[in-house]
């Protein structure tokens, strides 16, 4: 009997499969760009929070149960068992059960509105790069921005979101926990930030949009570029709208770095809040304050210029 190696076999198998695919390679169609690819990922994940709205449904009706039990166990034996780990059960459980509603408790806490989706405003995020035909360099760079700027903004608040549905899960899930857990307990501080800090990442535009009208007293970005009369004088049109189109272009990758940093300072704070020993208050505010300022990188410029008395270069609303 011969003995056939399975590698052989995986070999013919592969080379069979490849000529019979190939002549369809030359006629196969491209491939979506990475804006597409964000795109796709970001509407997957949508369909996650009913995943998670279900495992909670179900964690709270087991929460439910046992709550009822510890409250028969304690009349059973009021010195043994407290009256407090049924009640707090029950607590948590009809939270679990309910989270639409503990999602807007939260977020209605910090910003008056509740909410029922994957939604959010990038904080004005309104820098529209067209994309032009990849000829030189800064072209190539501005056809790739302009392709993923903004599925990558859509795919952050779907992720903020998501982030922000498990921090509000993790933050139920502590009620039940003792006071001997610390910061982590149904009264620490770790506790409270992380239903905070959930709410926030539910938000993140409005969330930006607070910190925006903190510091410019507006919630809207400032990155179309104007170029000041003097320079407009010096450049051809087709060498000015090049030169505007680089600029936004490099503004909106700005921007998209502002906004991870703002979203790993929501981390880090609650980290912080949970006792975490390796950070720190002061890097989760330079996380959040940093990120909200590249953001808002145009009115940062204009801040500048204005403090200097120099205008070559500003940004407006559109």
């Amino acid at each position: 009997m011969v003995k056939v190696s399975y590698r052989l076999v995986l070999f013919i198998f592969a080379s069979v499969l490849g000529v019979a695919v190939m002549p369809s390679l030359a006629f196969a169609v491209a491939g979506p760009d990475i804006g597409g690819v964000l795109d796709n990922l970001s509407g997957s994940l949508r369909n996650f929070p009913n995943i998670l709205t279900t495992i909670s449904f179900v964690s709270g009706i087991f929460l439910a149960v046992s709550g009822v039990l510890k409250l028969k166990n304690h009349v059973d034996n009021p010195s043994q068992i407290p009256i407090s780990d049924g009640i707090k059960r029950l607590i948590a459980g009809g939270l679990f059960i309910g989270l639409p509603l503990a999602t807007n408790i939260a977020k209605g806490s910090i910003f008056g509105t509740s909410v029922s989706e994957v939604q959010g405003n990038a904080a004005g995020w309104n820098v529209v790069v067209p994309a032009i035909p990849p000829v030189g360099l800064d072209q190539l760079a501005v056809t790739f921005i302009s392709s993923f700027a903004e599925p990558m903004k859509d795919l952050m608040i779907t992720f903020s979101y998501l982030s922000g549905l498990a921090f509000i899960l993790i933050g139920i899930s502590r009620l039940i926990k003792t006071a001997q857990e610390g910061p982590r307990g149904p009264t620490g501080m770790g506790t409270l930030i992380t239903f905070l800090t959930g709410a926030a990442l539910m938000s993140l535009g409005q969330s930006m949009g607070s910190f925006t009208s903190s510091l410019f007293g507006n919630n809207t970005m400032r990155n179309f570029v104007d170029l000041s009369a003097p320079v407009q004088a010096a450049l051809s049109a087709a060498e000015e709208k090049q030169l505007e189109n680089v600029i936004g272009s490099v503004m909106m990758f700005v921007s998209i770095v502002g906004f991870v940093a703002f979203v790993r300072g929501m981390y880090v704070l609650k980290a912080v809040a949970d006792g975490n020993q390796q950070h720190s208050l002061t890097q989760a505010f330079t996380f959040l304050l940093g990120g909200a300022l590249a953001v808002n990188l145009g009115d940062v410029i204009n801040m500048i210029q204005s403090t200097i008395g120099a205008t070559a270069l500003g940004f407006s609303f559109s």
